[in-house]
């Protein structure tokens, strides 16, 4: 069995900084423990001139920065609460970024890669899967559908959602050092 204290799902949100925007720097991050309660939700100015709010996917607005929390003393409390934690996610690579943060200095459990979800909603890819996708077949739940842009803490609760799903089995795996056997390519996983 599984210690739910330990367990924290983590999204951020990112604007474009910089010519073009084509840099991202932290605009959002929301934290959610494994019940779904939000521990940490904060808009955080970044580091920067912001070019690209990137609204029709982030969410953020020029209005959220008016009482943001400047990147320095966000990232220290965000990191504060990280420590220790084993932080769920999908596809952190680009959270860990923004948080100037090696990813692999943590205990992470992306829902974008793990074999046990993406068999389980009978996704037949090798390839990351969305979490939109893997709501809407798994959890019969419809995000990231709002015009407003995505929201940080639904897609923190989405991640958390997923990994309680198969959360034993995932933990068993990982400490047994077992493998999911995929046979006949995603059809089903076998029992250890």
């Amino acid at each position: 069995m599984i210690d739910p204290s330990k367990y924290v799902a983590m999204d951020c949100e990112m604007v474009g900084l910089g010519r073009n925007g084509r840099d991202s720097g932290l605009a959002r991050c929301s934290i959610v423990d494994y019940d779904g309660k939000v521990i940490y939700d904060k808009f955080i100015k970044p580091v920067g001139t912001i070019t690209d709010y990137r609204t029709p996917v982030s969410g953020i607005r020029p209005s959220d920065m008016d009482t943001a929390v400047p990147y320095h003393i966000a990232r220290e409390e965000i990191l504060k609460i990280l420590k220790g934690k084993i932080i769920v996610g999908h596809d952190l690579r680009s959270d860990f970024h923004v948080l100037k943060t090696d990813l692999s200095s943590y205990a992470i459990r992306d829902t974008s890669s793990c074999d046990l979800l993406i068999i389980k909603a009978n996704l037949k890819t090798d390839r990351q899967a969305s979490l939109k996708v893997l709501c809407q077949k798994l959890l019969g739940k419809r995000i990231q559908d709002s015009c407003r842009g995505h929201s940080s803490v639904e897609d923190a609760s989405a991640a958390m959602e997923l990994f309680k799903l198969v959360d034993n089995k995932w933990e068993l795996q990982l400490t047994r050092g077992v493998r999911v056997e995929i046979v006949n390519r995603f059809e089903r996983w076998d029992r250890y």
